[in-house]
């Protein structure tokens, strides 16, 4: 595929993403960096500050406005789809290029992060620039090594699972060791010092929450495999890749294993940067962990390789329709799905909006709880608050575990530290909590004893029936007294 014919289909695609994105209401990973983006952190809960940092320079362009920011990732995926398409004519040629460009654009999960605020796309920018600037330094540009480093410690701050591209590097730069050669030290000074000098603020962050954000946990059970994610994996596997495509990829890493490990080359430089991603993907997916950062990295290399390789069959235009076809057909379901629970996430909103009216004024005003972090990042698109409080527009239940950036933010149950005794017996508290007394809303498919226990009264306002038959309530909670202990 020549330039302008990739330039031509890239339009054309970008300008359906963005009227589906335009007609679409907001999803609850929106709604989360955008709260993020108006709480600016050295990292989050889920990850680096790439992406709130992104979404907040954006706001400030677009006057903090979500409808108008979200329309921005349709063009990232231009340019990812672009860079796509010339690492592959770099690597190869316009053929390969070609085919690559169609493939990573028929994809399930590339269609979905295309029209929806995350890190999945600007990493695989970054990545994929800085891939194609490590070839360039091998290909005799030495000074590229910087721009490359630079670039991928970028990445960095948008997916940990960047620094996989990074290893596979520095594993190729030392490799030269074996043959009593002198790696370059340009090279490798780059790849050490500029992802160090990215990261040290996000991991400082991670390290005074003694590292469960980043590892879910404890260091210990990081490793431990959980058999109950294996069956939830494998069916979002082939949601992200297609059923057809999904069975491909595996074959493809196989593949370029073999032929990179055998072979200098192109393939080399293919499963140097593809390759420490792939196998990473395929360990979290083994032990039941989240696998999809490091494979939406690992993609690109592992698709231009399979064309590479199919490109000499007779079979090629038929056996490659057939794969981008089935995986169009994966996309527009999983675009159609993504599509209804969004409209969901609108009228659930909508029912909270009506539920504030019933809600009995309280010195100091009402306040909203959610009964988990999607809908509690939800609720807060529809209900920001003008002013910059400490707090979020929308509260998630007490918890004594961290299971996400609501549990880090100031809440409605932490204590405000002050020199005078709050209470005229009890002289040895120096604090007061300044949502003492006042009333609540709660959101939630269940009523934990959390609400149930801090409240004076809770009694059932409206139930709603999702789609899928399940239900969830809005509950009026007075008089707010804190948990017992």
């Amino acid at each position: 595929m020549k330039p302008r014919a990739a330039f031509i289909f890239l339009t054309s695609v970008t300008l359906l993403r963005l009227i589906w994105l335009a007609i679409q209401g907001v999803s609850a990973q929106e709604a989360y960096y955008w709260v993020c983006g108006t709480r600016l952190a050295a990292a989050f809960f889920d990850g680096p500050p790439g992406t709130a940092l992104l979404v907040h320079l954006i706001g400030a362009i677009t006057g903090d406005s979500l409808d108008i920011l979200r329309l921005a990732w349709p063009l990232f995926g231009f340019i990812a789809a672009w860079l796509a398409w010339l690492l592959a004519r770099t690597l190869y040629n316009d053929g390969i290029a070609g085919w690559t460009l169609v493939i990573l654009n028929s994809l399930p999960f590339f269609n979905e992060q295309c029209v929806t605020v995350g890190p999945g796309i600007p990493v695989m920018i970054l990545t994929l620039a800085g891939m194609l600037a490590a070839y360039s330094a091998v290909e005799g540009r030495r000074q590229d090594w910087l721009l490359a480093a630079a670039l991928l410690a970028l990445a960095s701050l948008f997916r940990y699972e960047a620094m996989l591209v990074v290893l596979g590097l520095l594993v190729a730069v030392l490799a030269v060791i074996q043959l009593r050669e002198k790696p370059d030290a340009l090279a490798l000074a780059s790849l050490v010092l500029l992802p160090v000098a990215a990261l040290w603020a996000p991991l400082a962050w991670n390290a005074v929450l003694d590292w469960i954000p980043i590892a879910g946990g404890t260091l210990e059970t990081w490793w431990r495999p959980r058999p109950s994610g294996w069956k939830q994996d494998l069916v979002e596997y082939f949601r992200q890749f297609s059923f057809a495509i999904g069975f491909a990829l595996p074959v493809a890493l196989g593949g370029l294993l073999w032929t990179g490990w055998k072979k200098q080359g192109r393939a080399r430089f293919l499963l140097v940067v593809g390759g420490p991603a792939s196998i990473w993907a395929l360990y979290q997916f083994l032990i039941g962990r989240d696998f999809s950062p490091a494979s939406w990295i690992a993609t690109v290399p592992l698709v231009i390789f399979l064309t590479s390789i199919a490109a000499h069959s007779r079979w090629m235009g038929a056996a490659g329709s057939g794969l981008i076809l089935i995986a169009l057909i994966s996309s527009g379901l999983l675009l159609h799905e993504a599509g209804l629970n969004r409209a969901i996430w609108k009228t659930l909103a909508a029912e909270m909006h009506t539920a504030t009216a019933e809600m009995p004024a309280s010195e100091g005003g009402g306040f909203l709880i959610a009964e988990t972090a999607d809908l509690a990042s939800l609720l807060a698109v529809y209900f920001k608050s003008t002013d910059r409080s400490e707090y979020p527009p929308v509260f998630v239940p007490e918890s004594p575990a961290l299971t996400s950036q609501f549990g880090i933010w100031p809440s409605y149950g932490n204590f405000i530290e002050t020199e005078k005794a709050a209470d005229e017996f009890f002289t040895e508290q120096k604090g007061y909590n300044p949502f003492l007394g006042r009333n609540a809303l709660y959101m939630g498919m269940e009523l934990p004893q959390t609400i149930k226990g801090a409240f004076a009264e809770v009694r059932p306002l409206r139930n709603l029936k999702l789609p899928d038959g399940r239900q969830i309530g809005i509950y009026l909670c007075l008089d707010y007294q804190t948990l017992p202990l």
